[in-house]
């Protein structure tokens, strides 16, 4: 018998600790079975919602004390299982950390993520400017087509077709700069 278990036997002047005797097998089967929990896992969410109702209740203020420990073992099984969701979220992304540590940009990439920025820019800078306005709204903003037309006044057909123009002309400006991106 753990620690926990040994305190919640001695409380309530062994009530508690019948009914500990008389669950704890019954509510362990049901987090190992029904919540899919390990079988230490299933021992310690039982002993947690043993803890729990030892801290603030008493077996006599309880008219079913059997679904009452039910429901506390699956609330401290839904509780540990976010708590697993979230350490094994944490160390998914600390792992992916550091695979994006060891792809680090290197010089070269860096020197070509510029050039490929001022010909995106140069391009950008030599539309007319509405045009280019529109193709920003779109593209950097997230906004549809519909609610560019509504913002400016134009028709959808028009917000397209410009859209459509500046992209144009940001292909032709990257295909004029050839080999050098």
């Amino acid at each position: 018998m753990t620690a926990q278990a040994t305190i919640l036997a001695d409380c309530e002047h062994g009530a508690l600790g019948s009914v500990y005797s008389e669950y704890h097998k019954e509510l362990r089967s049901y987090a190992a079975q029904r919540i899919g929990l390990s079988a230490s896992e299933a021992e310690d969410v039982v002993q947690m919602a043993f803890m729990r109702f030892a801290e603030k209740y008493q077996v006599s203020e309880i008219d079913n004390v059997r679904a009452f420990l039910y429901r506390a073992v699956h609330n401290a099984s839904v509780d540990m299982i976010r708590r697993n969701q979230v350490r094994d979220g944490y160390v998914q992304n600390m792992q992916m950390g550091e695979d994006q540590d060891e792809g680090k940009i290197g010089p070269e990439r860096l020197a070509i993520g510029q050039q490929f920025l001022g010909v995106i820019t140069s391009a950008l800078w030599s539309m007319p400017g509405k045009r280019r306005k529109l193709l920003l709204m779109n593209r950097i903003d997230g906004l549809s087509y519909a609610e560019i037309a509504r913002r400016e006044n134009l028709s959808e057909t028009v917000v397209r077709k410009h859209v459509a123009k500046a992209l144009l002309g940001c292909q032709g400006a990257l295909r004029k700069s050839g080999g050098e991106i």
